[in-house]
């Protein structure tokens, strides 16, 4: 028991701030989601039929001062370059569809229109209140910079080994939490707090971090992996998904009580490290 107890405070120094920041940016992402690729209007290239694809700035242009006018914007102040990928087209789903036009209307949403330059539509529209957001959400949440998430097997074998390593660290500190129930050990303060909370929200924990894990599993675990374990990951199944205040004030109600117990063990942590470095 006393090296998982050993193990578990020192785990718990490098992981407690990651699972603050895990539970924070869940919040943000549940209500900003990040940008999705558009599956709505599409707009023909001007004069050149959407079968052929834009072939230069002013054919991304024309196609995305449309775009701008039908959603009531007014595209006469466009800038329009051409983007192999950054932080919204990085991943693969838009590889078929570079290099990418990207229009930046100047509007005082800083709105931003990206054109498939193969298809001659629009396949992404941001703002910036929407990009600001996902720094602090999706973007945090799954670690995703551009210059990382741009080597696809790298990130995702970080974010597999990421959520495997925290879901072995909360298991151990449910493991010594049972086991100090049973035999009455006292903790004080913050401890006693950070005990109380880890048990009461471990069975959330475990299955949201696990279910995390799961939902990067590219066939190497499971033959036919499929959305199941993302919609565990984020409540997305019936009944929560017809009721969705119910489903949000349940996410938002967890992702605070998860908070509160990570900054509890970040705190701990914090006290533990100053210690350690005093005695040495």
């Amino acid at each position: 028991m006393r090296i998982l107890v050993t193990l578990h405070r020192w785990w718990g120094a490098a992981f407690c701030l990651l699972f603050a920041m895990w539970f924070a940016s869940g919040i943000v992402m549940h209500f900003v989601p990040f940008p999705a690729r558009s599956q709505t209007a599409r707009f023909a290239v001007s004069g050149a039929g959407g079968n052929h694809g834009i072939r230069s700035e002013q054919d991304a242009r024309g196609v995305g001062a449309a775009a701008a006018r039908s959603r009531g914007l007014d595209p006469s102040h466009a800038s329009v370059a051409p983007i192999d990928h950054d932080q919204w087209t990085v991943a693969g789903d838009y590889d078929s569809d570079r290099p990418l036009y990207r229009l930046a209307v100047n509007d005082d949403a800083g709105t931003e229109i990206y054109l498939s330059s193969t298809l001659g539509e629009v396949v992404l529209v941001t703002t910036q209140n929407i990009r600001l957001a996902n720094y602090f959400g999706s973007i945090a949440h799954w670690i995703y910079p551009t210059a990382l998430r741009r080597h696809t097997e790298l990130w995702s074998a970080l974010m597999w080994w990421l959520s495997l390593v925290a879901t072995i660290g909360a298991s151990v500190g449910v493991i010594i939490g049972l086991v100090r129930l049973g035999t009455g050990a006292a903790y004080r303060g913050l401890q006693r707090w950070h005990h109380i909370f880890g048990l009461i929200f471990a069975p959330f924990l475990l299955c949201w971090i696990f279910s995390g894990f799961l939902s990067m599993d590219d066939g190497s675990i499971f033959f036919e992996p499929d959305d199941l374990f993302r919609k565990l990951h984020s409540f997305a199944f019936p009944p929560l998904t017809t009721h969705p205040r119910l489903r949000s004030s349940l996410i938002v109600g967890l992702c605070l009580c998860g908070l509160a117990f990570s900054l509890t063990g970040v705190v701990l942590a914090w006290r533990r490290l100053r210690s350690f470095d005093s005695q040495g």
